[in-house]
């Protein structure tokens, strides 16, 4: 009965620990589009496009950024897809700016960081299919 029980354990364990590393990521990348977005606005940054959008930018314009964080430009400029992956599985990403000049990856959420589970690509990957 030990066994079985120590068993069960792991799995709640395990689970626990990934859905905490996603809250992390979404966390990371909540931070990272405030900061992606007050750099578009700055004239000395941006002005008016994500092209030369990098994590030392965001990290001026919004300290709290994780470095963890990746910035892929996207539609030249235009837009930019954030992501940030705590551990195998356990990933999250955002597509921001002109997402209307894009194809996203079926079930991409505009309004929130989307989390991607399990053994396929992780966010940084699924940012990189859209470039």
């Amino acid at each position: 009965m030990l066994a079985g029980g120590l068993g069960v354990a792991a799995t709640v364990y395990f689970a626990s620990t990934g859905k905490a590393e996603e809250e992390v990521a979404a966390a990371h990348v909540r931070a990272a589009v405030a900061g992606a977005e007050a750099w578009y606005q700055d004239p000395l940054e941006g002005d008016g496009s994500y092209r030369g959008l990098t994590v030392s930018g965001l990290l001026r314009e919004a300290s709290s950024v994780s470095t963890n964080v990746r910035v892929t430009i996207l539609a030249g400029g235009a837009a930019y897809c954030l992501s940030d992956v705590e551990a195998r599985g356990h990933s999250a990403y955002y597509v921001g700016g002109a997402v209307d000049r894009l194809t996203l990856p079926g079930g991409a959420a505009l309004l929130a960081p989307t989390i991607v589970r399990g053994t396929g690509p992780d966010a940084a990957a699924v940012c990189s299919s859209m470039a």
